[in-house]
């Protein structure tokens, strides 16, 4: 992979998350944080949830600072980099290695669905008790209804998550094994 590329050039295009990441030749990497970037915008447009988009500056400084270190590495060390999608292993597979972040996420992830359906049914009982609309049953299904699916997606995400953990630990449980056999 041709590493000389301007300094310049890879500053000014690394604006743009995941550009600079391009520009040096990581297609799969720049993608990755491009439509990270950009699938966050669309998901707090859609649902109409503001407070998503305090992600953006994380990933937009990771993918900027990212590209210009990653121009700054010597070529021997450049050449050492592999264009790999980010959080996958070494295969296509979306996979999170590691395992001990599987618990905190889905917790994380519980708790953003559980105040995001609270959140909507405050709002929910105000419109229908209040009436301060006229068209409040548009206001349901247009507004709200994509929330209460995004908390859903939350939950079940979580749960999934917590759910696979624990199977993996009965998998891993050699104990329990050996101890079914002995009854």
């Amino acid at each position: 992979m041709a590493h000389k590329k301007s300094k310049f050039w890879n500053f000014v295009i690394s604006f743009m998350p995941g550009a600079g990441q391009m520009y040096q030749g990581f297609l799969k990497r720049g993608t990755s944080l491009m439509a990270i970037f950009f699938a966050e915008i669309f998901l707090a447009n859609i649902i109409n949830i503001d407070w998503l988009l305090f992600g953006l500056p994380v990933i937009w400084f990771y993918a900027f600072f990212d590209s210009l270190n990653t121009n700054d590495l010597s070529d021997e060390d450049f050449s050492k980099l592999e264009d790999a999608f980010l959080f996958t292993d070494s295969s296509t597979t979306f996979k999170i290695s590691k395992s001990k972040f599987r618990v905190p996420a889905a917790v994380v992830l519980i708790m953003a669905g559980c105040y995001i359906l609270l959140e909507n049914v405050f709002y929910m009982f105000r419109i229908i008790f209040g009436l301060e609309y006229n068209w409040w049953v548009t206001e349901i299904i247009f507004d709200y209804f994509p929330r209460f699916v995004f908390a859903a997606v939350i939950i079940l995400a979580g749960l999934y998550l917590i759910k696979g953990k624990k199977i993996q630990l009965d998998n891993n449980d050699e104990y329990s094994k050996t101890d079914k056999d002995v009854l």
